[in-house]
């Protein structure tokens, strides 16, 4: 790159950075400690870590995350340790709240183990906010290997560092926040051997890396790495290229094997699904369906969820924007998503990579959908936030829909892909103004 268009690299980048940043840390220091969704269990999960050197046993006495796989606890210990972090109870007293959807937002600390407590908690989520960050960066990434467009490439990784529902992940301790940037990381590496040239299978290795760290912080991974595989499966023999199959397929084995195989010497079976569903059974009344289904009754009450969380929700699942706001912004989302995927599929790539681009985000996408389809049959918790697993193809093909647009000025043109991330500022002002700003709190 010459100097000049460096620069305008670098701006382009720093953008969505610094808008992420901006929005993520003034949400953690607003959002009380300990009010976020199971916070408290993911901090007790590394705790036991930290003090017992090794990984829980699924049980009601070790948290309601104990069935969670451990890379991002392991990660959250470590953090623990550099930081010289004492142990503490992640716990607060009952107190009441100004009105039922404020659980916790109201909380006013008033003893100094109270106080310690919350400080521990807020350090305890940068970890987080910088896993929010590199999905930022490769959902740069991945705009720029798609157009070689600074501004779409801009637009795009802005759209998710706006994007209401994913800040709240990342300004809270929880381990999607690093589920989110391995695979969007892993979506990057794929679209990179999807374009082919050099080092191909060097990028095929690092797709199964990323994958396999996935497959062991969070399942919700599991279906889309499946289908990200099965596409490089299929390219690869297309291409004559096994030999990157088997890199893939062998970098994902041996760092996400080994949890697979201890679930099954411990619990019977890979997933340690039915002492997940047990304990789980046990702990919250009402969480787990007697009876796994999928019928009318369940989906309906799980679209209304879904609408209700997948822009924005937080305070342990209590705060959501007007549903008139949440069905406005789906029904433009659907239409954003039908455009993008004609124009990445049409325009996006150049040769050889448009088809298998709109591939690749296709399948993240759905990998994320039937994620979502398996936790609301087993459960009743259908949170908008499962899709996020795929954030980066879901704002790549909001923003490609926006780019679908013809017969604009000059001038609109340019502005158009620029509305997701317009609409997502919008609602972050709205839920500062609502509910953090006037109730939140260090």
């Amino acid at each position: 790159m010459i100097a000049g268009h460096r620069a305008r690299f670098a701006i382009a980048l720093a953008v969505p950075c610094a808008l992420f940043l901006a929005v993520t840390l003034a949400m953690s220091l607003r959002t009380p400690a300990l009010s976020n969704n199971d916070e408290g269990d993911h901090i007790q999960y590394a705790l036991y870590i930290r003090s017992h050197h090794s990984l829980p046993l699924i049980s009601v006495q070790n948290g309601d995350e104990s069935h969670q796989p451990p890379l991002y606890y392991i990660s959250l210990a470590v953090w623990m340790k550099v930081l010289g972090m004492q142990p503490f109870t992640p716990s607060l007293p009952p107190a009441p709240t100004s009105a039922a959807n404020l659980d916790g937002f109201d909380h006013t600390y008033t003893t100094t183990a109270e106080r310690q407590m919350a400080v521990d908690v807020h350090l305890l989520r940068l970890p987080s906010i910088g896993y929010g960050l590199i999905v930022v960066m490769a959902s740069f990434g991945s705009g720029w290997v798609l157009t070689r467009r600074l501004s779409i490439s801009s637009a795009v990784a802005s759209a998710v560092g706006l994007w209401p529902k994913f800040d709240v992940v990342s300004a809270a301790v929880s381990n999607e926040s690093l589920n989110f940037a391995l695979c969007a990381l892993a979506l990057l590496a794929l679209l990179l051997w999807l374009r082919g040239g050099g080092r191909h299978r060097l990028w095929a290795a690092t797709v199964g890396v990323f994958l396999g760290l996935a497959a062991i912080t969070e399942l919700t991974s599991v279906p889309v790495a499946g289908l990200l595989l099965l596409l490089l499966a299929a390219v690869s023999v297309r291409r004559g290229r096994t030999g990157d199959l088997l890199a893939a397929a062998v970098a994902f084995a041996a760092l996400s094997g080994w949890w697979f195989a201890r679930n099954v010497a411990l619990y019977g079976d890979p997933l340690a699904s039915g002492a997940t569903r047990t304990y789980l059974t046990k702990l919250v009344a009402g969480l787990v369906r007697p009876v796994p289904s999928l019928d009318p009754s369940v989906l309906n009450f799980s679209f209304h969820q879904l609408l209700n969380s997948v822009w924005f929700d937080g305070g342990a699942n209590q705060l959501t924007l007007p549903w008139s706001l949440d069905i406005g912004v789906s029904l433009l989302a659907l239409v954003c998503l039908a455009g993008g995927a004609w124009v990445v599929w049409r325009h996006w790539g150049g040769r050889g990579l448009s088809p298998l681009g709109v591939s690749a985000l296709g399948l993240a996408a759905a990998g994320s959908i039937v994620s979502w389809v398996l936790i609301i049959r087993e459960t009743t918790q259908a949170e908008g936030r499962y899709l996020l697993v795929a954030i980066t193809a879901w704002s790549l093909l909001l923003v490609a829909g926006t780019d679908s647009v013809r017969g604009l000025p000059a001038a609109a043109r340019h502005a158009l892909p620029w509305l997701w991330p317009a609409i997502f500022a919008g609602l972050d002002a709205y839920v500062f103004a609502q509910y953090l700003i006037p109730h939140g709190g260090f």
